[in-house]
């Protein structure tokens, strides 16, 4: 078998075991009564209320479908209280409700949880998606204890495709904690045969700016693997490297020749390495390659070069003259907003100009932010008329009928095996086709759903682009705040959520990631995924809009 078809299947039994509910057989059909009772906790998640009766019933019920939801629903109400309930389901036979305990475990961060996480996790008969789920709540709930269970597992784990998917999430895992710790059951890993392992390991170094992870990083910058290199190369910024006492012209030459590599990703990240940190390389070579790419058609590099522009100050009479050329009216919108606080630094008077020519853009991006550097320019403007504008309303509970509505609308037919819903987002980079979750998301679907079939998101700018990152829309009108439904499905590329501060703070515009997202998990609901398009998000730039969408299916 061909190594890439090898990667290929082990890249889906890693999605698969994170699926929730995987089984090989028909699901138990649901009566009127358990309908009743997922509608019930479709509402106690809504309205985030702990009715200890109820759920303790739920989590006892005959049905396999209405105990696993009434479990999701303990995780997603985030009392304390359900760590007792939880504890008390952790001999149930099926591995599916064990598996979503785990997930809910997480959610709750119960540090008093942590040895059966730990069991879960090492025990040879724990099914994958048991100890997956057990990885993953580990790395939610962050003490010193969860790392050394996650040090432990890695340490003793096979190295064998049966493994791979909880190796890979106990590396994403231990990955998430602040300070970091013994390197040693990471390093196992950076050499595995298997990318998808590498990958996560070369993430758990990078992450926790550790300067011991600077050499091993290093190395990985010549993995055969682009999905290795531009984790890689995002550790070697200037900071990391003075830190861990390295030579910086070796790692500087070693992102240079990386800006020139075959992969975007790769070059993109190499790019911020080079220039944007914060205490950047000054030689001579590296800010040459920097400025260059301003000129970049790819706005990927040249966003990225412009945001490393106001740290070369000292170089402000060669930089001057590019900034005013990258912020011309031909050059991509995304580009002329991202010079433009490098020229309030370095050329207030010609920023002063730009940014009144960005405010006669059409764009809502283009105009606040013109009109919030103007007024920093100009000195604060006298208060507006009208006053600030008023919160917006906390969410209430809804009518009886409409939670029975989106539970029999979205959640009834997805259990049953209908076709997931799709919708089709049409943009200036090309068409994006999404695959929603319905039974794992089905109060943010239902409002999506609204959405698209009112026409309120047609016109919506995306405010906010990270190349190599996310795509995120600015709020849609005055939108509510939605309950988030944290999910098992994770945080991957092509990933649909919407901006949040934290849980229970977002609201619509949708965010669309380029790639994963693990140190996020547990505060972002997965509401589907990318199945066409995944071209288009790339290519998305600061104020694109959405201008077109309906519903496939």
């Amino acid at each position: 078998m061909a190594p890439r078809t090898v990667a290929i299947i082990l890249a889906l039994a890693l999605a698969v075991s994170a699926a929730p509910g995987a089984q090989g057989s028909r699901p138990a059909p649901l009566a009127a009564a358990d309908i009743d009772a997922i509608v019930q906790l479709t509402k106690l998640e809504d309205t985030r209320q702990f009715d200890e009766a109820a759920l303790g019933r739920l989590v006892k019920s005959a049905h396999p479908e209405v105990r696993r939801r009434a479990v999701v629903s303990i995780g997603r109400i985030v009392d304390p209280r359900g760590r007792a309930l939880l504890a008390g389901l952790r001999a149930d036979t099926s591995p599916d409700i064990l598996a979503t305990v785990a997930f809910s475990t997480g959610q709750l961060k119960d540090p008093d949880a942590v040895p059966w996480l730990e069991e879960q996790l090492s025990n040879a008969k724990t099914t994958s998606a048991v100890a997956f789920e057990a990885a993953r709540a580990l790395g939610k709930i962050r003490t010193p204890e969860a790392r050394a269970a996650l040090g432990r597992y890695l340490t003793a784990a096979p190295a064998s495709a049966a493994a791979a998917s909880v190796v890979g999430e106990a590396l994403l895992s231990i990955g998430r904690f602040m300070p970091p710790g013994d390197l040693a059951p990471i390093l196992r890993w950076t050499t595995s045969a298997n990318v998808e392992v590498r990958w996560r390991a070369a993430w758990a170094l990078f992450r926790p700016r550790d300067p011991a992870a600077v050499e091993h990083l290093l190395r990985m910058t010549a993995d055969t693997s682009p999905e290795v290199r531009f984790w890689a190369v995002r550790g070697l910024t200037a900071a990391a490297v003075d830190l861990a006492k390295m030579d910086r012209a070796i790692a500087a030459a070693r992102l240079r020749e990386a800006m020139r590599d075959t992969d975007r990703r790769v070059r993109t990240e190499a790019l911020r390495a080079l220039g944007t940190a914060t205490s950047g390389y000054d030689d001579d070579e590296s800010f040459s390659a920097v400025l260059a790419a301003l000129d970049s058609p790819d706005t990927w590099l040249s966003v990225s070069a412009a945001e490393a522009m106001p740290r070369f100050m000292s170089r402000k009479d060669v930089v001057v003259p590019r900034l005013l050329a990258a912020i011309a009216p031909a050059k991509p919108l995304s580009l002329r907003l991202t010079v433009l606080p490098a020229l309030v630094a370095m050329a207030p008077e010609a920023a002063k100009e730009a940014a009144t020519a960005l405010a006669a853009e059409s764009s809502v991006v283009a105009k606040g932010t013109a009109t919030q550097t103007l007024a920093r320019l100009e000195g604060p403007r006298p208060p507006q008329p009208g006053g600030p504008r008023p919160p917006r309303p906390a969410p209430v509970a809804r009518p009886d009928d409409e939670y029975r509505q989106i539970v029999e609308r979205w959640v009834v037919p997805d259990y049953n095996g209908s076709p997931k819903p799709r919708v089709l987002l049409e943009t200036p980079r090309g068409a994006i086709e999404i695959e929603l979750y319905p039974g794992d998301a089905p109060l943010g679907l239902a409002h999506l759903i609204r959405t698209i079939e009112s026409g309120e998101i047609v016109g919506t700018e995306f405010g906010r682009v990270v190349p190599n990152f996310v795509a995120q829309q600015r709020a849609i009108r005055d939108d509510v705040t939605l309950r988030d439904e944290v999910n098992r499905r994770g945080l991957n590329r092509g990933t649909l959520s919407w901006a949040s501060a934290g849980l229970d703070t977002g609201r619509p515009g949708y965010t669309l990631g380029s790639t994963p997202q693990p140190h996020n998990e547990g505060d972002f609901t997965a509401l589907g995924h990318v199945v066409r398009g995944m071209d288009a998000v790339d290519r998305l730039e600061l104020g694109d809009r959405i201008t077109g969408a309906r519903i496939l299916r």
